[in-house]
């Protein structure tokens, strides 16, 4: 009601760094996530009091007395990218973005799973909106691009991906081959001995091979990929700017350019 309808509802699993702390449980999280969606679908789509008797959840005459704005409530963006979730993606979301989509043909074989799993839900495919946040290293020269490589912050990228994503680029882990990526990061169980160890250990290839990387017109040329492959709805978001003070100040300028570029080049694609 405050953005007068405006509002995307993005869901996803979770991570361990925003539940275990606060003392959540992190098991199964895919199938509670599932049943979460049934639960908040169940309410909307209910005129009256609810009972659910779930796996994680139980509703007793539950309510939701808030009324839809102008008639619908919002819709549901799904961040998936392993098979449970991109098939739950295509039951439940109005749009879909990928926690990872390293490539173009990635991208295009996880959209493609996503409409399938729609189609024999019978929904449209075409309704759910294919998005995605793309994490982008811009750098105007050779010698700004190694200073942004060289940075702690741009290093930690890398413990966003797992030790299996990484190792199809040809490389191992710097957290070790049993890393699972962001589902793992937990800040109070990571030590600055292990932090340090692992920033040692990244060189700029890995980070290079994960993420369009160079000028704001390269970074632009490699997006344009992903819109080739069914992306609709890109988020251009470089992350040279953890850099430091000067690479954020003009990160904004980067990214706007790079999105002018794209726009050029996506032409009459809506």
């Amino acid at each position: 009601h405050l953005a007068k309808g405006r509002f995307i509802l993005g869901l996803g699993s979770g991570e361990r760094e925003n539940i275990e702390p606060y003392g959540f449980e992190f098991s199964r999280p895919v199938s509670r996530f599932e049943e979460a969606l049934q639960v908040i679908r169940l309410l909307w789509d209910s005129d009256g009091p609810v009972d659910f008797d779930g796996r994680y959840f139980r509703l007793q005459h539950a309510r939701l007395d808030t009324e839809p704005f102008d008639g619908r409530y919002p819709p549901i963006w799904i961040g998936a990218s392993g098979p449970r979730s991109l098939d739950i993606a295509g039951r439940y979301a109005d749009g879909w973005w990928p926690a990872g989509a390293w490539t173009p043909e990635d991208y295009a074989a996880k959209l493609a799973q996503v409409k399938a799993s729609a189609d024999r839900a019978g929904r449209d495919p075409d309704q759910i909106t294919p998005c995605f946040i793309q994490v982008c290293i811009v750098g105007r020269d050779d010698a700004e691009m190694a200073k942004i490589l060289d940075a702690p912050l741009v290093k930690s990228f890398l413990l966003q991906v797992s030790a299996q994503t990484l190792a199809t680029f040809g490389f191992q882990h710097p957290m070790g081959q049993d890393w699972g990526g962001f589902h793992d990061i937990d800040p109070g169980a990571l030590t600055r001995d292990r932090i340090v160890e692992f920033l040692a250990r990244v060189e700029p290839e890995m980070i290079l091979a994960m993420v369009p990387h160079g000028t704001p017109k390269d970074v632009a040329h490699r997006v344009k990929e992903f819109v080739d492959a069914g992306l609709r709805v890109p988020k251009i978001l470089d992350y040279g700017a953890m850099a430091g003070l000067d690479f954020a100040a003009q990160s904004a300028r980067n990214v706007r350019e790079a999105e002018d570029e794209l726009m050029q080049l996506c032409g009459e694609i809506s």
